[in-house]
């Protein structure tokens, strides 16, 4: 454990030498290199000792048939100078104990990758399922559809264990995301807010300096409990998309587009494309209406980017006014 390491053992004792016995062949053979120090002020770790001493060796060999002893003292003064004798000590924790510090360091996967390629010994401990919950709780909070997302993976950690679970669990939803298609029973399982692009009746009541401009509609939502059902019928509390009926152009698989019937009739047909936001929420886009899948925990933001952009803009002079005041 890391508390076998003496206060002040992670840095290097101030009369700290290293010593050098040169073989009769040199520069043909490796020097055996030593430490010495005053061990009663300080010891190190024997796992520290062979660290610098295993950077030191590694240099001569790589010397063979050169004077080396410059370049080993720089190799020696190198590992101490970042860090060497620290990251020595680390080698004596368990990987529980590396997998526990990585979880709470690590925000992100390209911090664990960043970690794992400068500390090799991280390299067990960044693909445990300790590192990786933390990591898919941390993602997936800022995500849309979290609370299913995450009750749905505890349940199936208890069924399909394994001690890569949590990482795979990440890899498959980062994969998922990038997905542009929903299935018939997953649109029906959905909860959608309908808005327009433009509003009409705002159009009527522009002012006098706004005449001819087109409003966005999309600061009201028209409703926010539209449902899909699996029947192809249309279900809200406003009455008149109860009279509305959809359908999708792949009944068995991937449903990229829904024709929504605006008539009974079936006269006036709107054709909607399935997108994946990059929250990896849901927005069926057609050329009048929106669609946007709503979060079970309640999405104050569910139109942020798109409201956020509205501004107040003058008519332009280049627009004529073609209505009567």
């Amino acid at each position: 454990a890391i508390d076998q390491l003496e206060d002040g053992a992670l840095r290097p004792p101030d009369d700290l030498a290293l010593t050098v016995t040169y073989h009769p062949n040199y520069p043909d053979s490796t020097p055996i290199f030593g430490l010495v120090y005053d061990k009663n002020k300080v010891s190190l770790h024997h796992v520290q000792e062979r660290a610098l001493l295993r950077t030191v060796t590694t240099t001569a060999q790589a010397e063979i048939g050169m004077p080396s002893a410059y370049s080993c003292i720089n190799a020696a003064q190198e590992f101490l100078e970042h860090g060497g004798l620290a990251q020595a000590g680390v080698a004596l924790l368990s990987d529980d104990c590396l997998a526990h510090i990585l979880a709470y360091l690590a925000t992100s996967k390209e911090e664990i990758d960043e970690v794992r390629v400068a500390l090799p010994i991280f390299g067990t401990a960044s693909k445990t399922n300790a590192v990786w919950k933390q990591l898919c709780r941390l993602r997936w909070r800022e995500k849309w559809g979290f609370a299913k997302r995450w009750e749905r993976a505890l349940e199936n950690f208890q069924t399909q264990y394994n001690q890569h679970f949590w990482m795979q669990s990440y890899h498959n939803e980062e994969e998922a995301a990038k997905m542009n298609f929903l299935t018939r029973d997953e649109l029906s399982t959905m909860t959608f807010d309908y808005r327009q692009w433009f509003s009409f009746t705002l159009f009527h009541n522009q002012p006098q300096n706004m005449r001819d401009v087109l409003p966005t509609g999309l600061r009201d939502s028209l409703a926010k409990d539209v449902v899909f059902s699996s029947t192809g019928a249309m279900f809200s509390q406003r009455d008149w998309f109860r009279r509305l009926a959809w359908k999708s152009n792949n009944d068995d698989g991937a449903i990229t587009q829904v024709s929504l019937k605006l008539t009974s009739n079936g006269s006036l047909v709107e054709i909607f494309t399935v997108y994946r936001l990059l929250n990896w929420g849901w927005e069926i886009r057609g050329s009048d209406s929106i669609l946007r899948a709503v979060d079970e925990e309640g999405d104050t933001n569910l139109w942020k980017d798109y409201t956020t952009q509205i501004v107040v803009q003058d008519k332009p002079e280049w627009v004529e006014q073609h209505r009567s005041s």
